[in-house]
């Protein structure tokens, strides 16, 4: 299989019941779909904001596969993350980012989340954002026999 030079760039994306907007789609709006999540291959949750939602196609046996990129801006979730003790929220450093280059994550792998300033009375908690995981839209799982009532 090899790639084509077809590639198409989305504003929003429509998967896993999330609707994601890129930030530069999003900034203004009343919603904030931007906040990405995804859980990394060592057991770390990884927050960032998406950038660009990219369709790559592929050609191969006579078929067209087509694959869902989403570019991240990632945040620093090792040095940058704390959770509460007590109310177990978690909250990041905005102003940290993730140190290496790696800004591309499958779409089917990302979760939404939403950032908010971090409530608090002190000052020095301003680079502070809490992080609020958002559940999906709701799917009914209706059964679907043929049998009379």
């Amino acid at each position: 299989m090899r790639p084509t030079k077809d590639v198409c760039k989305w504003d929003h994306y429509y998967i896993n019941n999330y609707n994601f907007q890129t930030y530069s789609y999003g900034k203004n709006r009343s919603t904030m779909n931007y906040g990405v999540s995804v859980k990394g291959v060592d057991g770390v949750e990884y927050y960032g904001i998406l950038e660009e939602v990219i369709e790559l196609t592929y050609l191969g046996n006579g078929c067209l596969y087509k694959t869902i990129l989403f570019k991240c801006d990632w945040f620093d979730s090792i040095n940058g993350l704390n959770v509460h003790q007590h109310y177990k929220l978690v909250h990041i450093n905005h102003m940290r980012k993730y140190p290496k280059y790696d800004p591309f994550v499958l779409a089917y792998q990302a979760t939404k989340v939403c950032f908010a300033l971090y409530p608090s009375m002190k000052n020095d908690i301003n680079h502070k954002w809490a992080v609020f995981k958002i559940k999906t839209r709701a799917t009914i799982d209706a059964q679907t026999d043929e049998t009379p009532f």
